[in-house]
């Protein structure tokens, strides 16, 4: 009983201030008002396999002599885009009001199965991103609402493509040439051949993507440099393998294909041609990665190996571009959608 006459008098109190507000309002023209805004957009909190939290602190300011406690005095709203795509947004109501300056957190989470349709607009800008958080708080009184909003956007990687640049550069480490003499048996005679590899252009670039798959291009423009044996160039074997911090997301074949394949196409003795090789990742893959990244500070770590493997007609073991295991290319990336002491930098291509 005694806390129902408590709400009843602060109910009286509100009311008569908000009158009193409207008299000097009349007389003169200052009516005090709450206020509220967003503090800081957004901290990465607890990350798990389904979301990723995001705690927003916003501020209130309550000129009143007493609290607000009605519980639905205050109205919070929150999401956060990225290229279009909202990837996190909620609501948060019946929040009491205290007197004077006051902060309060909100906690919005991640939906991880919404990153993949992030990815395919992250893919087709280019790798740009375009990150924008957005607050809506509406204050609620008995006679009266106030509301405020407040967004913040900004842009990053407008002139870098990280991943597509990783991938590209450690397909560019195949270029050279690749010769080697072998020994041939055609009946009763024995003779040496020269067989080889020359790569003199090799590049990445995207291919198709949609909301499940994402494919690359792996572009070689591949000369035979041997006077007498061709080389089986399609198909041709790509070792191939992009990590990041430590998630498998591209991944290519084990080597070359058999040389008595029907489809196979032949680079004859002095011929140069470009070679397309499609790799593909499952999109499901985009969340894993990146709630890796939340967790490392906003920073990837990108490993790609790669090796072709060419197959010379008839004449013995396939040849290997490069030679041994091929090659590994290291670099790393960092985002700052809400990491507020750095910025958005890389150091691949």
């Amino acid at each position: 009983m005694k806390r129902v006459q408590n709400i009843l008098i602060g109910g009286v109190i509100v009311m008569l201030i908000l009158a009193g507000s409207g008299y000097l309002a009349i007389t003169s023209g200052a009516v005090p008002k709450p206020s509220a805004g967003v503090q800081d957009f957004g901290d990465w909190g607890s990350v798990t396999d389904q979301h990723t939290e995001v705690i927003t602190t916003f501020w209130t300011t309550n000129p009143y002599p007493i609290d607000l406690t009605t519980g639905n005095a205050l109205h919070v709203r929150y999401s956060l885009s990225l290229n279009g795509v909202t990837v996190a947004s909620g609501t948060r109501d019946q929040v009491d009001l205290p007197r004077g300056n006051t902060t309060h957190t909100q906690s919005t989470y991640v939906q991880n199965n919404r990153l993949k349709h992030w990815w395919v607009k992250f893919i087709k800008a280019n790798e740009t991103i375009h990150a924008t958080a957005h607050g809506n708080i509406r204050i609620t009184t008995p006679i009266k609402n106030w509301s405020y909003q407040t967004s913040k956007a900004h842009t990053q990687f407008e002139n870098q493509s990280p991943i597509l640049d990783s991938l590209s550069h450690a397909t560019e480490r195949t270029e050279g040439k690749y010769i080697h003499t072998r020994r041939v048996d055609v009946g009763p005679i024995h003779q040496s051949v020269i067989v080889g590899a020359e790569v003199q252009d090799a590049r990445a670039t995207w291919g198709r993507v949609n909301q499940n798959r994402t494919t690359m291009l792996v572009r070689f423009r591949i000369h035979n440099p041997s006077k007498t044996v061709p080389l089986i160039v399609e198909p041709t074997g790509l070792r191939m393998r992009a990590d990041v911090n430590g998630v498998t997301m591209f991944h290519s074949g084990g080597g070359v294909a058999s040389a008595n394949s029907t489809k196979q196409k032949l680079l004859l003795p002095g011929e140069t041609r470009e070679v397309i090789i499609p790799v593909s990742m499952d999109n499901d893959k985009v969340d894993d990665w990146f709630r890796s990244h939340v967790r490392n500070g906003e920073r990837s770590t990108i490993a790609v190996h790669t090796q072709l493997v060419i197959d010379p007609l008839g004449v013995g073991k396939p040849i290997r571009v490069p030679d041994g295991d091929g090659i590994t290319y290291r670099c790393a990336m960092q985002t700052a959608i809400f990491e507020n002491n750095q910025t958005a930098a890389t150091t691949c291509g």
